[in-house]
């Protein structure tokens, strides 16, 4: 298991879509008793998906990405 943070205004990427759809974590939040980020797309904020953080500090399933023109 990862040991990577999850914070806000991070901003992750699918692994295996290196074109696809960057989101930014929003918010987090605790579920069921684990971790969770509120995410948006950098494209459209309107577009948003919640995903657990052990997912998004998982490197085989997400990576972290520096978004252009981004404070993160």
């Amino acid at each position: 298991m990862s040991k990577k943070r999850v914070e806000i205004g991070q901003v992750f990427q699918s692994v295996g879509s290196p074109n696809g759809r960057t989101w930014r974590v929003r918010s987090t939040r605790t579920l069921y008793g684990i971790l969770h980020a509120e995410l948006v797309s950098t494209e459209d904020e309107g577009d948003a998906k919640t995903l657990s953080c052990l997912i998004l500090a998982d490197s085989s399933h997400y990576r972290r990405i520096e978004a252009q023109g981004a404070a993160v």
